[in-house]
């Protein structure tokens, strides 16, 4: 079996995914490797990959089945037991705990600073709490295409959110050795947080501990646009970097290699433990240990036959791991590394050596990243050149000096510190001035046979680049299909309207057949309460940052050509800042005078750094093109009026006429009414979120609406959409959508014919 051990591991993929029912499509394609090895023709490795394909599809099908539970939703009293420390942020106290039989997501919001602080000292791994509250299943999607949280919390065997309101008890636990290394990691982060700056100690935690939690989500995002964020984490390179200086310390000490090497055995997997064992170290650490087995001739497989095992061994243990981004890019990136052997063999020079390097790992990447994060970084190739070694060579011995002198001669500790503070903001800085609008290739969430297209291209470009091919001519099949992905996203053949579901708030896509135009009609947006500061979150959710952004790079649009701010009301535009930011904006939008409100004041702020065009519009302005016809039809004036003072839109497009009302009230709508009293409207947009106070008998009698769209936030504090206006609708004979019952609603038309869908069933 030695250096076949790969296509074990590839049977027992194919049968963990036919055991877990994944689609008919990837399951059909991994089973294509079946055909490579009954081209052996020989026996041990297809006997060993029947069996594992037997063992992966038992695993699939076993940990499928049996991943339910026999809780129920509703208000329960709870005895759980945590499985390690709490995530606290702000006053949030999140963590996974054991309720019985079954692991749970456990949520509090502490109400009092000494409460938190109780806590704090309290839980740890084991400790026993008894609470009363909410359990709650997970939301499923609400929006097409986004992250799926309830998947997500399924695939690490979470069933249930326990909204915790009230604390009764807890106990310290007794010691338990299991959780030795828990609180050991714990109290290194600890150590970290309390004697490193604020804006360093995330970077130290990463680099040495492996912890990526405090990070600003601006600073992450921006590693993640340079296509140098594995460099946050722990890796395989840390890991061969921490087992070298090891082992060189041990030969120094005048231990023998062969001695040297058990410890390295047992120093690895501490190690990875300590790392909080995530896919790449714990990957990295028992392909070291196979390794060196190996060496000690005590096992006899080569690098690839070792990257396989672990595989295997991972796949057998928890087949759900399957869906863990880390562990995806882990073994991506590592195998195509080493099945590129013979491409690296014959590069001369270092310069050009880690080029190849470079541009193997970001082509292994670039399936994930399309499917997880709509996008890959353009620049990634060069950055990591720069990077890698500022890293590898500088910040992290910086790192572990800085840390070992707290520890060990504490004079040293402020010159170390300063030195890794320096070239921190040397690298952030370097980061902002090389991160531009073209620094990632934005493709939208790809289809699985495009996704299947694009593996298939990367594997053929890597045997042709081995077969000496130039490497231009190697990647153009994977650089045409990319090409295509992104020309199909930037000019769809079907136009859609999208009512996202942002929650209270309002936010509609509009876009148009062959991306003749892409509109935003507001972005949601988040309330903020001034709270204490022991209260705020480091990374708070945000609507346009967190829903509105990734929805719309989910489908592959970096432009918007004219974002529509109807009204200065935070859950209309509060997400706006976010969308500025992320996106180019050719134009705004925005009603006559809105300007003299704060909030908007600080959202044209925004536009004003990025150079963007801003219109007051109102009735009479309007365009159109082949595709529509887009006319303000209010307001009527230059006063702004609040919510009368929206900006209210009529369109024509895929065959229906349309009325967008922003939060537009009965006093607005019936002046409306009485300037068009001939407009002919098909589809509606409630006001105001179905407030009793907007969608008036004037305006339903008067345009006879078949369809109304109602924006709503699921069990929101405003009681809304409100009765009186549920009973309307209904005496009118009109198709009701709510987006607090139907997620997201969305119509896509083909030149005049459309069809409306939901997102929730």
């Amino acid at each position: 079996m030695k250096g076949k051990w790969l296509f074990a591991a590839l049977a027992s993929l194919s049968g963990a995914l036919a055991g877990l029912h994944a689609p008919l499509l990837l399951v059909l394609s991994a089973h294509l490797v079946w055909i490579r090895i009954f081209m052996l023709k020989k026996r041990p490795v297809i006997l060993a990959s029947a069996a594992l394909y037997g063992l992966g599809f038992f695993s699939g099908f076993w940990q499928s089945a049996t991943s339910h539970t026999v809780l129920q939703a509703g208000s329960a009293q709870l005895t759980v037991r945590f499985k390690d420390y709490p995530k606290i942020d702000g006053n949030h106290i999140k963590g996974t705990a054991d309720a019985g039989k079954e692991k749970i997501l456990f949520q509090y919001y502490a109400n009092q600073e000494t409460d938190l602080e109780n806590l704090k000292n309290i839980i740890s791994p084991g400790t026993i709490c008894t609470a009363g509250g909410e359990l709650e299943a997970p939301e499923p999607n609400r929006n097409p295409s986004m992250f799926n949280y309830r998947e997500y919390l399924a695939h690490q065997h979470i069933h249930w959110i326990f909204q915790a309101d009230r604390i009764l008890s807890c106990g310290k636990p007794p010691h338990q050795w299991r959780s030795v290394f828990k609180q050991i990691r714990h109290t290194l982060l600890l150590q970290i947080e309390n004697t490193f700056p604020e804006r360093t100690a995330p970077y130290a935690e990463a680099l040495l501990l492996g912890e990526q939690e405090n990070f600003d989500d601006s600073v992450y995002q921006l590693y993640q646009r340079l296509g140098v964020v594995h460099l946050l984490a722990i890796s395989g390179l840390h890991v061969q970097l921490v087992a070298g200086a090891c082992f060189y310390l041990l030969i120094r000490i005048g231990i023998t290699r062969e001695r040297a090497a058990i410890c390295l055995m047992l120093i690895l997997p501490v190690y990875a433990v300590l790392c909080g064992l995530n896919p790449p170290v714990s990957r990295s650490a028992a392909m070291s240990v196979l390794l060196l087995l190996s060496a000690q001739k005590k096992l006899p497989v080569g690098i690839l036959d070792a990257l396989s095992i672990c595989f295997i061994l991972f796949l057998l243990k928890d087949v759900f791991i399957l869906y863990n981004i880390g562990f995806q890019l882990s073994f991506a990136v590592c195998l195509a590394l080493l099945l590129s052997g013979g491409i690296l063999e014959n590069m001369r020079g270092a310069l050009k050596k880690g080029l190849a390097i470079s541009f193997i790992s970001q082509l292994a990447a670039v399936p994930v990243l399309c499917y997880s994060f709509y996008e890959f970084s353009a620049i990634g190739l060069l950055s990591n050149l720069v990077y890698i070694p500022l890293y590898t060579y500088i910040l992290l011995p910086l790192a572990v000096l800085a840390f070992a002198s707290e520890w060990l001669a504490p004079p040293l500790f402020s010159f170390f510190s300063s030195c890794f503070n320096w070239m921190v903001a040397l690298s952030e800085k370097m980061g902002e001035m090389i991160d531009t609008r073209w620094s990632t290739v934005l493709t939208g969430k790809p289809p699985l046979w495009v996704l299947i297209l694009i593996a298939a291209a990367i594997v053929y470009g890597f045997v042709l680049m081995e077969g000496g091919k130039k490497i231009i001519r190697s990647v153009l099949p994977l650089v045409f299909i990319i090409f295509c992905l992104i020309l199909s996203e930037n000019h769809p053949l079907f136009g859609e309207v999208t009512f996202i579901d942002v929650g209270q708030g309002d936010s509609i896509l509009i876009r148009l057949p062959l991306g003749r135009g892409t509109y935003l009609i507001d972005t949601g947006g988040t309330v903020q309460f001034e709270k204490p500061a022991w209260k705020k979150r480091k990374n708070p959710f945000e609507v346009g940052k967190d829903i509105v952004v990734p929805f719309l790079k989910s489908k592959g649009i970096g432009t918007i050509d004219k974002l529509i701010l109807t009204h200065s009301d935070e859950d209309h535009i509060g997400g706006a800042a976010a969308v500025i930011r992320s996106l180019r904006v050719k134009e705004i939008h925005i009603s006559p005078h809105s300007w003299e409100k704060p909030l908007m004041r600080k959202m044209l702020a925004h536009a004003a750094q990025k150079k963007i065009p801003v219109y007051e519009m109102k009735n009479g302005n309007g365009w159109r093109n082949n595709f529509g016809v887009f006319q303000y039809v209010s307001p009527f004036d230059s006063k702004y009026e609040g919510n009368n003072g929206s900006l209210v839109l009529y369109a024509a497009m895929g065959g229906k006429t349309w009325l967008f009302t922003g939060d537009l009230e009965q006093e607005g709508e019936e002046k409306l009414v009485a300037a068009y009293p001939a407009l002919h409207i098909d589809v509606l947009k409630a006001g105001h979120h179905g407030s009793k106070t907007s969608t008036g008998e004037t305006l339903l009698r008067q345009y006879k609406p078949s369809v109304v769209v109602i924006s709503v936030g699921k069990d929101n504090r405003f009681g809304h959409p409100n009765q009186e206006v549920i009973r309307r609708l209904k005496k009118a004979h009109v198709l009701i959508f709510r987006t607090d019952e139907d997620g997201a609603v969305q119509y896509r038309f083909f030149k005049e014919r459309g069809t409306f869908l939901t997102v929730l069933p």
